[in-house]
């Protein structure tokens, strides 16, 4: 991962991407994914799930593509989506596939911001339950918004953990373009390298010197959300409440009072499927793929898949 750099933002891909960002008159936030042919099933849940309860971030949604067939049926679809190859933006011989499909993400990610884009990134297994935007909306002043993990097995790296008790998990993350997280992707462009995003973000944040403080909400639920603020920087950190994203603690339950269900599962697809489909959280046909050719683009073709 490195910040963005003229080479970077000539090359053709990013030319491609900025060309279909202009073409979609997105606004100033926009909703981001990642997706290879071997999760599409996976994105099309997330779909299935934002067409339901989140519609109007749906209107601003970018889907970068690492292989030319999802872009295809994305396309054939109806939703905006460009094509990202790995080995186009990671040049240098990384063995392990996440590692380099990690660099991809956090290099789109900077450069979104640097066009000035506020990017609301989404894992695939991040679902939305409820509109979250008006959540986000209490947080103009702020940098970042995050999730937060606080199972000490399941947060990483542990340097965060040990500074603060929690780490901030960047499946559902709202990075603002904005000089403080520019001075942070600088810095990350020159910080050690990781397999996983999520090390490299923490590690990142935890040089800065972050002091948390309880930030009460009682205008739509009654939880509660941390406020960090670094002392050797300007970067305002948003920690969002357990009741808001779920990562650790998904009670099935109550799944309607979420804002967004993030479970844990293994990274593949087929994994994702079997957790997903165990909480009550997979809502598509396994039949979407015989019904390509007989469902309308977007809001019917999703209609007709979902079960």
């Amino acid at each position: 991962f490195t910040y963005p750099a003229d080479v970077m933002i000539t090359s053709h891909w990013a030319v491609s991407m900025k060309r279909k960002l202009d073409e979609g008159k997105f606004g100033k936030q926009l909703t981001f994914l990642m997706v290879s042919f071997d999760y599409f099933s996976t994105l099309l849940n997330w779909l299935a799930h934002a067409k339901l309860h989140a519609e109007p971030l749906m209107e601003n949604l970018l889907v970068v593509c690492l292989d030319e067939k999802s872009h295809i049926m994305l396309s054939n679809k109806g939703i905006i989506s460009t094509v990202v190859k790995i080995e186009d933006v990671i040049k240098e011989d990384v063995n392990v596939k996440f590692t380099r499909m990690v660099a991809v993400r956090l290099t789109l990610l900077s450069l979104l911001n640097y066009w000035g884009y506020d990017v609301l990134q989404m894992d695939t297994d991040a679902l939305f339950m409820n509109n979250i935007q008006p959540i986000l909306n209490q947080f103009k002043d702020s940098d970042i918004v995050a999730s937060v993990v606080k199972y000490h097995s399941h947060c990483f790296p542990k340097v965060a953990y040990d500074a603060w008790g929690f780490c901030l998990c960047v499946g559902v993350l709202l990075m603002k373009s904005n000089p403080n997280t520019e001075k942070m992707w600088q810095i990350m462009g020159r910080s050690h390298r990781s397999w996983s995003d999520q090390i490299m973000f923490n590690t990142v944040l935890t040089t800065l010197k972050f002091t948390w403080t309880p930030l009460n909400d009682n205008n739509i639920i009654s939880t509660q959300h941390l406020k960090g603020v670094s002392t050797n920087s300007n970067i305002t950190v948003i920690a969002l409440s357990e009741d808001i994203v779920c990562r650790d603690s998904c009670d099935t339950a109550k799944l309607s009072s979420y804002y967004v269900c993030h479970t844990h599962s293994y990274h593949n697809g087929t994994s994702k499927h079997t957790t997903l489909s165990q909480q009550n959280l997979w809502i598509i046909t396994d039949k979407w793929a015989e019904m390509q050719s007989t469902v309308q683009p977007t809001a019917e073709w999703l209609k007709e898949i979902t079960v």
